[in-house]
């Protein structure tokens, strides 16, 4: 779907971090990042709580902003201060932790809101093309719902699918079933593997350490705001070089 939509003259990685530092106030939360995302790849990040993870994903969305270092979305640098943001988040899909719907609106509405606001399409173009999304998701017969009737599993799905009627070239991920209850992970994880057997870029911050074993072509492991090590999920998950890593890992298997 991605290429037929939106073909890449550019060669590049689809992502590049160079350098990246993010403060708050006294506290410096990513301490020089550097790394990349080529297009088609999935990446899964994983760490502690407070590791930078979601403060990344915000900056490369620019829901946040860094305070020295480069983003590079297809070779255009967009911490650059005259970069479009409006343009630049029609190109990145995002779902959140929280699913962030519009509790007044239809579901329908909810995934219109955006193609027909932003993108300029067509109301009717649109409304056919969400049906499409929610078909993909498993959500066929949820048009007219409103969120509240939804559960959080179908929420998060229908989330997804909001993102992915703006065309994005790229999704990212932050955490996206942290919030649900452990029988509604799967529904959601197998929307995400669908994409990725379909090609779509993706960068995914997650605790789902099967799920990156499986889908991730590579994972980086944060802590403290520095990248502490990457590679193919079999070395970094299976075979940690790092004693902040294995320690981590140790922990989640036990938890």
């Amino acid at each position: 779907m991605t290429d037929s939509t939106h073909p890449l003259a550019y060669e590049g990685p689809a992502i590049a971090v160079r350098e990246l530092h993010k403060r708050f106030d006294e506290l410096e939360v990513l301490k020089g990042i550097d790394f990349h995302v080529d297009p088609g790849e999935v990446v899964c990040v994983i760490g502690p709580s407070g590791s930078g993870k979601s403060t990344l994903l915000r900056c490369i969305n620019r829901l946040e902003e860094s305070q020295a270092g480069q983003i590079l979305i297809e070779g255009e640098d967009i911490t650059h201060p005259d970069a479009d943001v409006d343009k630049l988040r029609t190109r990145i899909g995002m779902v959140f932790q929280q699913f962030n719907l519009f509790p007044h609106l239809t579901v329908l509405r909810n995934l219109t809101i955006g193609p027909v606001g932003v993108l300029k399409q067509d109301k009717a173009a649109a409304n056919a093309y969400a049906k499409e999304m929610l078909g993909r998701v498993g959500l066929a017969d949820k048009v007219e719902a409103y969120p509240s009737h939804l559960s959080g599993g179908q929420q998060q799905r229908v989330a997804i699918a909001r993102a992915l009627c703006m065309q994005p070239d790229m999704m990212l991920f932050d955490e996206p079933t942290s919030a649900l209850d452990p029988e509604l992970i799967g529904e959601v994880l197998d929307v995400m593997r669908t994409l990725a057997d379909e090609g779509m870029t993706m960068m995914i911050v997650t605790h789902e350490i099967s799920f990156a074993h499986e889908v991730a072509d590579r994972v980086v492991f944060m802590d403290g705001g520095v990248v502490v090590e990457e590679g193919p999920p079999s070395d970094v998950l299976d075979n940690p070089q790092t004693d902040r890593a294995k320690q981590f890992l140790r922990q989640l298997h036990e938890h």
